[in-house]
């Protein structure tokens, strides 16, 4: 259980809630209590239990049944009978108002803990690095962040008012049992650690159950995100047999995994039940023996009182037991929730910096860089210069290192040696945020949120300034189409853009991109997804933002890069040849024939 300690911080910030909680709990145990004892003066009327009065009067049962005697002679036995019942009905208000006030301050916890893990998990998610996501199946992660959440939320969060409430109820009630008949509580206390073990074992069998379970459904989901997001290829290829039959596969490992796990949760209760009738039935026979004896005190009417308090310590114990059984199936789901939550393991952490920028003010230079991933050398020893206003462009073939070294540059990751300087500061010694703030992006696949074109455009900006707006989307080409649209630039996208051509949505992250008046503007194969009409619009949207800027262009079609100032030709994470195109054209060497080959294609 010591996953629960991620609990513990959330909690604290609801103590005050907690404390009001048990405080409410144990005024409503208590008053349960007497309201369950009402039925020992009740049967010493009826049943004549003064007459039969023990002479051993120095223990708690005794005195009570002394003083209530006395009371019922003054008052008389129908007027004491009529004081009780209405003793009775003032404890039960009293007792269920405190219950719903309890209820009331639980309520604020449980789903207030709940919406802070989500927040604190939905941030973590945000923390990781590029190369973890690559690493993670989408499904999987999906599973974590729904399925598993809420499994946390009914279980586990669920279980608090068990948790907090349980425990006092039966503290209290013990303490008066004590108080009745110490030998008897002692006896019943016996088989507590019996009862404890048995149940613990069957919780941790659970908890596993559970946990494989969970591994079913997640790789369940992650064949089905897969089959939504390939559906064209299944069927272009005719793979539909295969992926139904992987589908029926996993998805019988995950009926196995979740009917072992229910057939050991739906035994908890019977368990617990059988355990609790156990003790009950040995606490008749020896309690009887005690009453038979009269040796101790305890009469027959405060031995009813005894197993009518006893008996109300069943329930509470039951809601702990099942409690204990649900927390250990939700466990389960938090250790794969805080899988996410760990550091990396054997990967390198991204730290942030501690110095401000507002702008590239002279040049970035890449010295001796190089990057490995898992055991593979991606770059090796790259030296790179770019000057303010100058447009570089990385081509070479895929594989070649080019995504790789914008990455670095967009500080998704450091390099594995070397450095990278922003006018001869340590990039990895600069604020992430505000080095990713000076920065534009355009990516091959144009990702748009499922929102309006200007909303996409002015992304992240809470308060977006729509001068710079609509001079964003007059540069990237988005008023052409968008002024065409019933609803302009407020024309939503739909999910991932699909309400709009590829062009288009090319176009809208190029305006996104232009949007932040960049210092540094970066084209990672930004046509190369597109048909001709398309390229040739964006690339004339492209042509027109790169003027005055600093860009790096990342291309496989060289006739894209051929106004640019330096032409870097990447080959197994090497620099083979840099300079203009002319200047390499001239040399005739690898990037002459690379161009030759295309014109030729």
């Amino acid at each position: 259980m010591k996953r629960l300690k991620v609990l513990l911080p959330l909690l604290k910030s609801y103590r005050w809630n907690l404390l009001a909680n048990a405080l409410l709990n144990a005024l409503g145990a208590v008053l349960s209590l007497f309201t369950f004892l009402s039925v020992v003066p009740f049967l010493r009327i009826l049943f004549g239990g003064a007459s039969n009065e023990s002479s051993v009067v120095n223990d708690l049962p005794g005195m009570i049944g002394e003083m209530f005697d006395l009371f019922v002679k003054d008052v008389g036995e129908f007027n004491a009978l009529t004081v009780i019942c209405c003793s009775v009905v003032v404890l039960a208000i009293l007792k269920n108002l405190t219950t719903y006030l309890a209820m009331y301050s639980l309520a604020t916890i449980r789903t207030g803990v709940s919406r802070d893990l989500r927040n604190n998990t939905y941030k973590k998610i945000l923390g990781k690095q590029m190369n973890w996501f690559t690493d993670s199946r989408k499904g999987d992660l999906m599973s974590r962040l729904t399925v598993d959440l809420h499994e946390v939320e009914v279980s586990v969060v669920g279980s608090i008012e068990v948790m907090f409430k349980s425990p006092l109820m039966i503290f209290i009630s013990f303490g008066v049992l004590l108080a009745l008949s110490w030998e008897l509580t002692l006896f019943a206390m016996l088989f507590l650690p019996v009862s404890g073990l048995v149940i613990s074992r069957v919780a941790k069998k659970l908890k596993k159950s559970a946990l494989r379970g969970k591994e079913e459904l997640g790789s369940l989901s992650n064949i089905l995100e897969e089959t939504l997001s390939g559906m064209k290829i299944i069927k272009a290829f005719g793979s539909r047999k295969e992926f139904e039959k992987r589908y029926r596969v996993r998805n019988q490992e995950h009926f196995k995994a979740m009917r072992k796990m229910f057939q050991r949760q739906f035994m908890s209760s019977p368990l617990s039940e059988v355990i609790s009738l156990a003790v009950m039935a040995l606490l008749l026979g020896y309690g009887g023996q005690i009453v038979l004896a009269g040796d101790t005190g305890l009469t027959g009417d405060w031995f009813i009182g005894y197993l009518v308090v006893f008996s109300q310590i069943i329930p509470p114990a039951r809601a702990l037991s099942d409690g204990w059984f649900k927390v250990s199936k939700g466990v389960a789901s938090l250790d794969r929730i805080e899988e996410m939550f760990e550091d990396d393991k054997g990967s390198k952490i991204l730290k942030d910096g501690v110095e401000g920028i507002t702008g590239i003010e002279k040049y970035i230079i890449l010295k001796q860089v190089s990057y490995s991933y898992s055991d593979s050398l991606v770059l090796d020893v790259v030296d790179l210069e770019i000057n303010k206003g100058e447009v570089v462009a990385l081509v070479g073939a895929s594989g070649s290192g080019k995504t790789t070294l914008s990455n670095l540059l967009v500080r998704f990751d450091d390099p594995t040696s070397g450095v990278i300087e922003i006018d001869g500061v340590d990039l990895a010694s600069i604020k992430v945020d505000e080095w990713r703030s000076i920065l534009g992006v355009v990516t091959q696949d144009a990702i748009l949120f499922n929102d309006s074109i200007a909303s996409n455009i002015a992304l992240s900006d809470p308060n977006p300034d729509m001068t710079r707006l609509l001079e964003s989307s007059k540069a990237a080409h988005v008023l052409e189409f968008a002024e065409e649209m019933p609803d302009g630039l407020d024309t939503m996208v739909g999910d991932g853009g699909g309400k709009l051509s590829g062009g288009q949505r090319q176009r809208v992250a190029l305006a996104r991109a232009l949007y932040r008046d960049p210092s540094l503007l970066i084209l990672d194969e930004a046509t190369s997804a597109l048909d001709a009409a398309s390229e040739h619009a964006v690339q004339e949207a492209l042509d027109a933002a790169m003027k005055g800027r600093t860009v790096l262009v990342i291309a496989h079609r060289l006739s894209t890069v051929r106004k640019a100032d330096k032409i870097v030709l990447l080959d197994a994470g090497k620099v083979v040849e840099s300079g203009s195109h002319d200047e390499l054209m001239a040399k005739g060497g690898a990037y002459s024939k690379l161009v030759e080959l295309q014109s030729f294609g």
